[in-house]
């Protein structure tokens, strides 16, 4: 059993929405006459209903996804994973530590309790949104079908599994071909416990980068032009939040890199560090101190 299968499972968030766009041959057919061209050139797409209409679901399900990339705060908590979950693939499945479990349950749950809620709203206007496009379009509308069958088109499904693991094998073949499957699960778990020891390194990096970057680029007589947000300070802490969860292996000096980015900031605030240029000076070495340690472990 590798660390990666004892300490972690999989992750999966897969969601549609409805564009309400359609293209429209005849539209196509007068854009193409307008700009003296062929259909081959140009395609006329409509709007089915106003866009504005549309827009909550699909902003939910976009913040769900970002949450897990690490983009975007969760819905219950308000707070981020920096980096995002490392991916355990291309086909959108993430490795979700054990430690971090409980609290990417209950952001997902709350994110599908939300999309839900937002389409049960959505249902409720859709029939006065069609009847709206249809008498401001007369010539271009065309049905876009029922409004339950609209609906279907909405869904949010998260899904778990476990990490696959050599020992979990149980097929009926040869023990050449055992062997050889065990082999490639194994050289797999490896390389993804790899590849989460890096990810949480870069994600050290590049946020205690920007923390010094947003210091030393701080001036107070010009606020709009270098700004200092109080999300870089909170991104920080929650990034010294999710080390531990992250470093699967337990290697020292990933904790010692949270450690050290906890020593660097301390208990100030971002509003004290805008007030004090000294502050700003120390805490932006420290972090760039943080940086170039880390990435001198581990280049």
């Amino acid at each position: 059993m590798t660390a990666l299968h004892d300490k972690s499972t999989l992750v999966s968030l897969e969601g549609s929405t409805w564009r309400g766009v359609k293209s429209d041959r005849e539209a196509t057919d007068g854009t193409a006459d307008l700009f003296e061209t062929t259909n081959d050139w140009v395609m006329t797409s409509k709007r089915l209903v106003d866009p504005e209409v549309l827009r909550e679901p699909k902003r939910i399900l976009g913040k769900a996804r970002n949450y897990v990339r690490g983009q975007s705060a969760g819905a219950s908590d308000g707070k981020t994973i920096p980096g995002g979950l490392p991916p355990w693939d291309s086909k959108g499945w993430y490795i979700l530590p054990n430690v971090l479990n409980e609290q990417v349950t209950r952001n997902l749950g709350q994110f599908e309790s939300d999309f839900n809620d937002a389409v049960d709203r959505l249902r409720t206007v859709l029939p006065t949104a069609i009847d709206a496009a249809r008498a401001a379009n007369p010539q271009l509308f065309s049905e876009s079908g029922s409004v339950d069958a609209i609906i279907e088109h909405y869904t949010f499904a998260i899904d778990r599994t476990l990490v696959p693991d050599a020992g979990d094998v149980r097929v009926d073949a040869s023990k050449e071909f055992v062997d050889h499957l065990k082999g490639q699960i194994e050289a797999k778990s490896t390389k993804k416990l790899n590849d989460v020891t890096s990810h949480v390194v870069r994600t050290v990096v590049d946020v205690a980068t920007h923390l010094a970057n947003a210091l030393e680029g701080y001036d107070p007589e010009k606020k709009g032009a270098s700004p200092f947000r109080d999300s870089t300070v909170d991104k920080v802490r929650d990034l010294i939040g999710v080390i531990p969860a992250l470093n699967v292996t337990g290697d020292a000096s990933l904790d010692k890199a949270g450690t050290d980015l906890l020593a660097a900031i301390g208990n100030k605030s971002a509003k004290e560090l805008r007030d004090d240029s000294d502050d700003r000076k120390e805490v932006a070495a420290k972090a760039r101190e943080v940086a170039a340690n880390i990435s001198n472990l581990f280049d």
